[in-house]
């Protein structure tokens, strides 16, 4: 597992920085961590700059590695460009299996706040993109004990779910499945419309439960209401990372935050991972 993470000095890339760091003894991952100098005339498409320009970005690598301590570190710089961009590409040409970023350093501590980065990239990454709350950095975070998914039932939402088993395995922590069962919504101005049926609750979660890795502890939580806001309070309780899955619409392979995913990063108190969609392949071989 490899991680990608920009780092510019500022506090919300030092909360990307703890939080890759605790994936990363977790996991095994190793990190990359990237710097893009604007200062001087640069191109406007990125290059990597030899060891002499990229001088300035010393002290970064730096204050990166030792706030990575435990796990393998790769470091570079670029000229040019845009951080989202550059993070982008080379999570498509690069073996990243996760983007880590930080919110700005603004509104309430414990709260992501998307910036222009992360929402760059949380509209159309081909990789996982993970975000940290605000503060996150303030202190140091033991290896997720438990992880919260949010489900569905739909291919999105299974993508989810094998990504937080990935997680859980090497970290042995606890699986918690959230399904919220949210009041049908009725078209303005439709006559006659009838809202779809919605799968059985708890069918849907006896067949998830049912789905996942025998050797990982499960336990589950049923709600009712807006999803977004269950979520969040669902993740109050202990939970160290909540994973869920792209909108399902748009182009395939790409993260894409939908109104539930938008709301839960900007609300949840631990971070937010959304996986990327899935092919109707990956999906099929995920149920």
């Amino acid at each position: 597992m490899r991680l990608l993470i920009g780092f510019d000095g500022s506090d919300g890339g030092r909360d990307a920085l703890e939080l890759a760091r605790v994936l990363g003894v977790a996991t095994g991952a190793r990190a990359l961590v990237v710097a893009v100098l604007m200062s001087g005339p640069l191109p406007l498409s990125y290059a990597l700059l030899d060891s002499e320009e990229s001088a300035e970005a010393g002290p970064l690598f730096e204050e990166a590695r030792e706030r990575l301590a435990g796990i393998e570190v790769e470091t570079r710089a670029f000229g040019g460009g845009t951080p989202a961009g550059l993070i982008t590409t080379l999570g498509e040409e690069e073996d990243v299996d996760t983007i880590v970023v930080g919110s700005p350093h603004r509104g309430p501590v414990g709260r992501a706040l998307l910036g222009s980065v992360a929402e760059s990239l949380l509209s159309g990454a081909s990789r996982a993109v993970v975000v940290a709350p605000r503060g996150y950095a303030q202190e140091r975070h033991d290896s997720p004990r438990l992880i919260a998914v949010a489900y569905d039932g739909t291919l999105e939402s299974k993508a989810a779910l094998r990504r937080a088993e990935d997680l859980a395995r090497p970290a042995q922590a606890k699986i918690r499945i959230v399904t919220v069962v949210a009041p049908p919504v009725a078209l303005p101005g439709v006559i006659g419309y009838t809202p779809p049926e919605p799968p059985d609750p708890e069918k849907l979660m006896s067949d998830v439960i049912s789905s996942i890795d025998p050797e990982l502890t499960v336990d589950s939580r049923l709600l009712d209401g807006p999803p977004a806001i269950r979520l969040v309070e669902a993740c109050a309780e202990g939970v160290d990372l909540i994973v869920a899955g792209s909108r399902g619409y748009g182009p395939l392979l790409r993260v894409l935050i939908g109104s539930v995913s938008s709301q839960l990063i900007r609300k949840s108190p631990c971070p937010v991972l959304v996986v990327p969609r899935p092919s109707r392949t990956q999906g099929d071989q995920a149920t």
